[in-house]
């Protein structure tokens, strides 16, 4: 196996809840709810290429944005410090910059900018370094509020490429995969002050990041660690749920599990393909479950009504491919073999596909058969950071070497 290729799947870890943010917002990676669903968002398709409204130049990392109230939260490493710049949505003006310490040395991946997406919540905005240093700042300033060093202070490994899962903001509460020592596994602590209120499993960290679900009438935290999935209470960490998911060896657990009702899809690459469990049962209950139908390496499905449309195979061996699959039974509906690898997001009944290679596609959520409506190539570079869409732009993220990038805001 080859480690230096598995550096694609830390790129993008799920967000957890944020409130205080505006319609039209996308506060977090997958938007809104964590699912890819861009509510409220209409895209046309183009007939000329759509127009790029500004870029800036960013450091290293493989963060997404993260858009509210007119702001665009930006989270990259320049030199010796991880910088969280704050632009405008109209101009891409920097508004504010924040800066912090960068201490990660690198892993198996070149590039030792942060992986996690910046989680918005009410006035506040958290970052989650690539070091596992956790940062709050004021969301109409930068001004730094507290920091802690998460994975330093629970004697976490750095793992194949340092920290990747996002933060998940529950209540008072910034819940963390941390994968520490002595039952630091996920860590909660205060949004107001940083403090450690419980932790909680034995469970490595992955590069998936933790979701929420209604289980037995309460809010309930799933979180896809290593080798297991587990569901905890979230403000006590007490464990509800168990089910293993994930293998030893160089394997990342990386896409977002996808909630629906009590039912929870997972995927991962790797040989340990997808499940769609029950957990309304316990234990949990297996519904449908496949090594062949979806294996993702890092990239989310994303729902369009009864059908889910993923990306399926590894882009290091260049097997990846588009597939529609019926969210009930995993029932294959059509297949586009060599399609690569790419971040989705559904706006309506159409999904808007970035791949890596450094192309968009927008394709019709039709079950029926694969119809692409627009297609146009960006500027050169890997796309492997997560997009963001917010009031009819769309923010990508461009790597061009190990320590530079750029980032494009898109009009539709």
């Amino acid at each position: 196996m080859r480690f230096r290729i598995l550096s694609l799947l830390l790129l993008f870890a799920a967000i957890g809840g944020a409130g205080g943010v505006l319609a039209g917002d996308w506060p977090q990676i997958l938007g809104p709810n964590r699912d890819g669903q861009a509510t409220g968002e209409t895209i046309s398709a183009w007939t000329e290429t759509p127009p790029i409204r500004w870029r800036v130049p960013c450091g290293a990392g493989y963060a997404g944005v993260a858009v509210a109230s007119g702001k665009v939260l930006l989270w990259h490493r320049l030199k010796d410090q991880e910088v969280l710049d704050c632009l405008a949505t109209d101009d891409g003006r920097r508004l504010w910059r924040a800066e912090f310490p960068a201490i990660y040395r690198g892993g198996v991946d070149a590039d030792r900018g942060p992986r996690s997406v910046p989680v918005v919540a009410g006035d506040r905005v958290f970052v989650y370094g690539a070091a596992g240093d956790l940062h709050a700042v004021a969301l109409a300033n930068g001004e730094r509020l507290w920091s802690r060093e998460l994975r330093t202070d629970y004697e976490a490994e750095d793992g194949y490429f340092g920290a990747g899962a996002t933060p998940i903001v529950v209540g008072p509460l910034l819940i963390v995969p941390v994968g520490g020592r002595q039952g630091a596994g996920l860590v909660a602590v205060q949004t107001v002050d940083g403090a450690t209120r419980w932790k909680a499993t034995d469970e490595e960290a992955s590069y998936a990041s933790p979701v929420t679900m209604r289980l037995d009438g309460e809010t309930a935290l799933v979180a896809v660690m290593s080798l297991n999935t587990v569901v905890v209470a979230p403000q006590t960490g007490e464990l509800l749920r168990k089910f293993d998911f994930g293998r030893r060896g160089p394997v990342v657990n990386a896409a977002t599990p996808l909630v629906d009702d009590t039912r929870l899809l997972v995927t991962a690459s790797y040989g340990i393909g997808c499940r769609m469990v029950d957990l309304a049962t316990v234990p949990p209950r297996d519904l449908w479950k496949s090594r062949e139908v979806i294996s993702s390496q890092y990239a989310t499905p994303v729902r369009g009504g009864d059908w889910l449309y993923a990306i399926t195979g590894r882009e290091d061996v260049g097997d990846a491919e588009l597939l529609s699959v019926r969210w009930t039974d995993g029932e294959v509906a059509w297949r586009r073999p060599g399609y690569g690898t790419a971040h989705l997001i559904a706006a309506g009944d159409r999904i808007l596909a970035q791949l890596t290679a450094g192309r968009l596609e927008l394709f019709a959520a039709d079950p029926e058969q694969f119809r692409s409506l627009a297609t146009a190539d960006l500027p050169e570079g890997s796309y492997r950071s997560l997009p963001a869409l917010s009031d009819g732009v769309l923010y990508c993220r461009r790597s061009v070497s190990p320590t530079q990038g750029e980032l494009l805001a898109i009009e539709f």
